[in-house]
């Protein structure tokens, strides 16, 4: 059975952590390639303030370019609209046997909110990054709260901690801080060719 990650993302940018964990999901779950899912209209971002869709892309694509089993969709611009992963999770689950859908473990612990839980729980394995020991404990008690609730696959992937998010990128960005070893040096410079984030 060919076993298809996806992993959905507003990343922006994309950084190293992002592809530390596909890598791990990849490896440790025996995956046949990761295909990054871009939001368009991130429904769980506070007022929908991204940058524009195309440079997100452009910044996945300089990014993942040299890993032949990484690939991009753009089904969720396709889609139009907010991005629900449950909405896109039913679609890509009529061309694909199997499917682990990839997250962070914030987003792991506020699942159980998020658009229409029971049908992603229906559609895919769930794939969480765990930073920690404390993590691991708290995101293994929410795993089985998940599995009596919605039944369904949780795994845990043990990765080393990565200190950093879009988030903190962004604002050392704006703040002329060096930014190295986070994120890939491509996309560093092509933020620079498109002046993204410093002005935000």
């Amino acid at each position: 059975m060919i076993r298809t990650g996806i992993f959905g993302g507003t990343f922006d940018p994309v950084h190293y952590g992002h592809i530390r964990l596909a890598e791990t999901a990849y490896n440790e779950l025996s995956l046949d390639k990761v295909i990054f899912m871009p939001a368009y209209i991130p429904p769980h971002k506070a007022d929908n303030i991204v940058s524009d869709w195309e440079h997100r892309v452009n910044m996945l694509k300089l990014a993942i370019s040299d890993i032949p089993y990484f690939n991009i969709s753009f089904l969720e611009k396709e889609l139009q609209g907010r991005s629900y992963t449950a909405r896109t999770l039913s679609i890509l689950k009529e061309k694909y046997e199997a499917l682990v859908f990839i997250m962070g473990a914030d987003s792991f612990m506020n699942l159980d909110g998020w658009y229409h839980p029971q049908e992603i729980f229906n559609n895919a394995e769930i794939a969480c990054a765990c930073r920690d020991k404390e993590d691991r404990a708290a995101l293994l008690a929410k795993a089985d709260e998940y599995s009596s609730r919605y039944g369904g696959v949780s795994h845990i992937l043990d990765m080393v901690k990565f200190d950093a998010s879009s988030t903190c990128i962004r604002e050392n960005i704006r703040n002329r801080k060096r930014c190295d070893g986070i994120i890939p040096e491509k996309v560093l410079e092509y933020i620079k060719e498109n002046g993204l984030y410093y002005g935000t």
